[in-house]
This record gives structure tokens, sequence and C-alpha cells, in this order.
């Protein structure tokens, strides 16, 4: 499984050629692409916020064709592991990207990002940039 995180969302209602297209190759390949609610939110939060109701449609229908994960126990706890990993060595990042890093761990996928910095330090994370 593909998890798209926020900023890859931004990337293709941008219209980024490479991303849509490495989203339509894995779409092609019968890989499954999904999300997490923690980027729903994210994204959402941007698009209200900027009363940009174009993209928000957009954004919408595409989540139609996709599977959002939400934060359940396990979720929790895999995220406060991480988060306590992370800040015994020194290093920390926002809530946000431990929940979203946890639900990716949790269901076994991939998530794609270009927030390297955000992810670099999460040992168990199977990370991909694509830009």
């Amino acid at each position: 499984m593909i998890f798209l995180d926020t900023d890859i969302f931004s990337y293709y209602f941008n219209a980024n050629i490479k991303i849509k297209e490495k989203i339509l190759e894995m779409i092609n390949n019968d890989e499954s692409i999904c999300t997490t609610a923690v980027n729903v939110y994210e994204v959402l939060k941007g698009l209200k916020w900027r009363n940009n109701k174009n993209k928000e449609t957009q954004f919408r229908e595409f989540l139609e064709d996709i599977v959002i994960f939400t934060i359940d126990t396990d979720v929790i706890n895999i995220a406060s592991d991480l988060y306590s990993e992370l800040r015994k060595t020194g290093k920390t990042i926002g809530d946000a990207d431990i929940l979203i890093a946890a639900i990716v761990i949790r269901n076994n996928g991939i998530l794609v990002s270009n927030n390297t910095k955000h992810y670099d330090e999460i040992k168990q994370l199977k990370f991909q940039n694509w830009v």
C-alpha cells in the first residue's frame, strides 16, 4: 500500500506532472493508493482556510477512490513508542507526522513524501520520495 502524505497532494493538485504520472503508474500496477485521516485533515484545513472550493471539490472526489486509514489503539501505541524513541535521542517531529508514520507502520505501507527531514529518523517507516 502506498500512503500519500499531505505534500504529495499539494504537488498532485498543483499539476506536478511527475507526481501525477507516478500515481497513475501505481494505479495501473494495481498498487493500493491510500492516505490517513491526519493527512485529510491537513489538506482540508488548508483548502478551507484559503477558501479554495474548486480544489476542495477535486480533493474530495479524489478521496472517493482511495482508502483513508484512521487512528486506533494500535496506532496510538506505535505513535507513543515512536515519540518516546525520538525524544530519547533528542529528536522531535510534530505529532501529526508521528501519527501519520504510526498509521503507515501499523498497516505495513509505504509513505510517499518530500518531507524527508520529518521522517528520516523513524527507522521502522518504509518511505519513498517521488519528488
